[in-house]
């Protein structure tokens, strides 16, 4: 007796397995420090008192690193990484609202802070973004996907 499989359960299987070997050459430490490093000059006091706020930060530079995984694959057919990011602008915006929200009510309503708020989340998105896209891209050169 065969087994059936539906075209969308075969994707699904190969994207995980692609994210699972993308993932294990991220270090949870480094993304921790970059974490601390972008966003403590700017909320110094609830990063030292409230230590959860690290995690939803973490789980949105792993989506941004695993976003940029995903679409280095138009990097490896020839298209630069500026093309590449304007076809998932409107995820990475999507996590860099997310950040933003979710510290900015951590913060007073000084326009300043929230400029630099702004500017320290989409360094923050953008950096995990390349990051992730490059060792993708490095992934399909090798032909590990």
């Amino acid at each position: 007796m065969t087994v059936v499989t539906t075209l969308a359960d075969r994707r699904r299987e190969k994207q995980w397995k692609f994210e699972q070997n993308v993932l294990r050459k991220l270090s949870l430490n480094e993304l921790k420090a970059d974490v601390k490093e972008q966003f403590k000059p700017i909320v110094p006091y609830h990063f030292l008192s409230h230590p959860f706020l690290l995690d939803p930060c973490m789980d949105m530079a792993i989506d941004a690193y695993l976003l940029g995984a995903e679409y280095s694959r138009f990097g490896y057919f020839g298209e630069s990484e500026k093309e590449v990011k304007r076809r998932c602008e409107d995820e990475l915006t999507d996590i860099t609202h997310f950040i933003f929200n979710l510290l900015q009510g951590w913060l007073l309503n000084s326009d300043f802070l929230l400029d630099s708020l702004k500017v320290a989340t989409e360094s923050f998105v953008d950096h995990w973004w390349s990051k992730g896209f490059r060792e993708g891209e490095k992934r399909y050169r090798l032909r590990l996907h």
